[in-house]
């Protein structure tokens, strides 16, 4: 039993509190898809024959370029490694990338899991962080990913920010229970070395965020979602029974 995480970079917008390694601009994105699908058929041997079951696309934002790049890397590893008929496929979408036509075509290549960044359902807080969608693109994301079938959904949230108020924060984590979402990931706002954020905070533009704020409302995380039936597998991660992450588990058992 094996895994494989393919990272694509590239994003619409830089959030100022994001220290991962993106790229706002897509001028070289063909070459890099055809750089991964050149080092996954260069790399097929590299699992030693272990069934795949896990596959999983993160950033950066994968939802942002077309399905038909994310199927020709699907079609490379399919060629190239034994795939389990059972696999989990994620793919880490941003709220105002998903929409009816792109919910098939990422069905119909074979992505069965989603991993949505509402991060907040306050319109302030998203500009305030610069992310891409607004609230109300946040829930109709919600609504109509599970109107076209897709079930297995996890949604990361922030808490712990300046401006997110005790009252919001509940309103966050209840409308994820009340919307069904079956495991949700859920990250301190921290500034990172380097980040937007970390610069408006040194200028005195941005309030740093309140460790006590922070404590409490991840205190208040765990137990809502305690009370609504989800067990905490990881620090930050919750989910209904069964509906772990099959990914981020095999980290944690070592498999390859």
């Amino acid at each position: 039993m094996a895994g494989i995480y393919i990272h694509i970079p590239f994003c619409r917008k830089a959030c100022h509190y994001c220290n991962f390694h993106f790229s706002t601009s897509f001028g070289k994105k063909d070459e890099l898809i055809n750089a991964i699908v050149k080092e996954a058929s260069l790399h097929s041997g590299y699992v030693a024959g272990q069934m795949i079951d896990t596959i999983y696309f993160g950033g950066g934002t994968p939802s942002a370029i077309p399905a038909d790049d994310i199927e020709s890397i699907l079609i490379t590893i399919r060629n190239n490694f034994q795939v389990s008929p059972n696999a989990e496929i994620t793919l880490e979408a941003n709220p105002d990338d998903i929409h009816a036509d792109i919910l098939r075509e990422w069905k119909f290549i074979g992505i069965n899991r989603l991993s949505i960044g509402i991060q907040a359902f306050q319109d302030d807080l998203l500009k305030a962080w610069n992310r891409s969608h607004s609230a109300e693109q946040a829930k109709d994301a919600i609504r109509i990913s599970q109107q076209m079938g897709f079930e297995n959904i996890t949604a990361d949230l922030i808490y712990g920010g300046a401006g997110l108020t005790d009252k919001d924060w509940r309103v966050n984590i209840q409308f994820l229970i009340d919307a069904g979402i079956p495991h949700i990931s859920s990250y301190a706002l921290t500034v990172e070395p380097g980040t937007a954020l970390a610069y408006q905070i040194d200028k005195g533009k941005v309030i740093a965020p309140d460790e006590e704020q922070g404590n409490r409302q991840y205190a208040m995380l765990q137990t809502m979602l305690s009370k609504a039936g989800f067990e905490q597998y990881e620090v930050s991660n919750f989910s209904k029974p069964g509906m772990e992450s099959k990914h981020n588990t095999s980290y944690w058992a070592g498999k390859h």
